[in-house]
């Protein structure tokens, strides 16, 4: 059995039920972290491809959140184009994804070098430079956008409440937004943790991640910056393969490849049974507190 203290990681828990860095870094310490990692990136990116059964899996996870992004949004904002922003658009899947779909899409980032090595058709679409400042412009020019997408980046900043009350001047008043975190501190890690399956709360990463994220704490913070939950989904739980010696990708690294192999291809065999059932499943997975990443929608709550 294994035991850890939440303090003893310099984390703990804030005023919305999340947890987060007792010590954050500075604003300068942040940014300057992030150039020097982007430089690596973009050494190393260069080298790498993702395999067709990789693309499939980025491309159905994407499905299933326009899926549910159609069901609930209201009519474009004006002439009849949907207009969508992806804040943190990486490699730049999900700009083509929507693009492809017939979106107008857009992108901010800190760096190029992901989207030039995978998608350099989207290059054009992508505001690079500091994401803050690059809100703070598209604020300023009155921009509005049907769909907004958080993926995998609110957990890295340093005012998660600031980037939500921003962002919602750039919604569409029947807009959604999607934001996707990791489902940090969870049921699932604890067993994991008190069974001695692992010896660290492997999920800890800092400075990477400031914030760890739970349902609770997400729904409540999003609620301060203005918005209502209307669904609530997880992915697949990859983390029940850490149950399984054999299979326990934290204590032995070299099983993470096959661990993510068979997890695309449980989901994209799900996937193709039902989208609908699909969603129906994750939403289980959410209220059970499972699944590695959370992926919650959200309106502007019409009384502000």
């Amino acid at each position: 059995m294994t035991s850890f203290s939440v303090t003893a990681y310099g984390i703990e828990k804030n005023k919305y039920g999340f947890h987060e860095l007792v010590s954050k870094p500075s604003e300068t310490e942040l940014k300057d972290y992030y150039a020097n990692k982007y430089y690596q990136q973009s050494i190393q990116m260069h080298q790498h491809e993702y395999s067709a059964e990789d693309l499939l899996w980025k491309r159905k996870k994407l499905e299933q959140k326009a899926y549910l992004a159609e069901q609930y949004s209201g009519n474009p904002a004006g002439n009849g184009v949907k207009r969508f922003l992806d804040v943190g658009a990486g490699e730049g899947f999900a700009m083509r994804f929507f693009a492809e779909a017939g979106w107008e899409a857009s992108g901010l980032d800190y760096s190029s070098y992901g989207c030039t090595v995978h998608n350099p058709e989207m290059l054009e679409n992508l505001l690079i430079g500091d994401i803050g400042d690059s809100i703070d412009r598209l604020v300023a020019e009155a921009a509005s956008f049907d769909l907004i997408l958080l993926d995998n980046i609110l957990e890295h900043v340093l005012d998660p409440l600031a980037v939500l009350q921003k962002i919602r001047h750039l919604l569409a008043d029947k807009g959604v937004l999607i934001i996707e975190v990791p489902n940090d501190f969870s049921r699932l890690q604890r067993e994991l943790m008190h069974a001695g399956c692992i010896d660290r709360p492997f999920w800890v990463v800092k400075p990477d991640h400031i914030s760890y994220f739970n349902a609770e704490g997400l729904t409540a913070l999003c609620d301060e910056a203005g918005y209502a939950r209307f669904k609530l989904i997880c992915d697949y739980p990859i983390d029940l393969a850490l149950f399984n010696d054999n299979t326990n990708y934290v204590m032995h690294p070299g099983a993470g490849k096959p661990v993510h192999k068979a997890r695309m291809r449980v989901e994209n065999l799900i996937h193709d049974i039902s989208i609908d059932k699909a969603v129906t499943l994750y939403e289980a997975f959410a209220d059970l507190g499972l699944g590695r990443n959370l992926i919650g929608l959200f309106h502007k709550k019409s009384d502000l």
